[in-house]
C-alpha cells in the first residue's frame, strides 16, 4: 500500500445547521467504511489561526483564493494513485462545497553524502 494525503478546501458556500449535522454524519459513515476496507484514515481538522511565511521571512495569514481555505488533511493508504482518487471522489463533502485534492507522500530523502577525492 502507498501513502496520500487528502487536502480538503472549503467554498464559502454557508451550510444550515442541519446541513452542518447531515455532512457530519456522512462522513463520519464514509471513514468508517474507509477504515473497514484497510485504508486507515487519519484525519486531522485544521484550526482557523494560520500564517504563511514566504521568501526572504516575508509573511503573513493566508487570503482566500478561488479554493476557499484549507480546512482539513487525510492521511490514507491506497494500492495506488488512480485508488486514493476514486476515494476522494466518493467524499460526501463534494456535496457540501468541499473540494479534495489528492497528494502522494512520502519521507524527505536522506542527504547526500559527501564525495571523497
Amino acid at each position: 500500500m502507498k501513502q496520500f494525503v487528502l487536502l480538503f478546501r472549503q467554498s464559502p458556500t454557508r451550510l444550515s445547521e442541519a446541513e452542518q449535522k447531515r455532512r457530519a454524519e456522512e462522513v463520519r459513515a464514509w471513514a468508517l467504511r474507509q477504515n473497514d476496507d484497510g485504508r486507515k484514515l487519519d484525519p486531522r481538522i485544521l484550526g482557523p489561526e494560520n500564517h504563511r511565511v514566504g521568501p526572504a521571512g516575508k509573511g503573513g495569514p493566508m487570503g482566500e483564493t478561488g479554493d476557499g481555505p484549507l480546512i482539513a488533511i487525510t492521511f490514507l493508504e491506497a494500492r495506488d494513485f488512480a485508488e486514493a482518487v476514486s476515494i476522494a471522489d466518493s467524499h460526501p463533502g463534494l456535496r457540501y462545497g468541499v473540494s479534495v485534492e489528492v497528494r502522494s507522500w512520502g519521507p524527505p530523502p536522506a542527504p547526500p553524502t559527501a564525495s571523497r577525492p
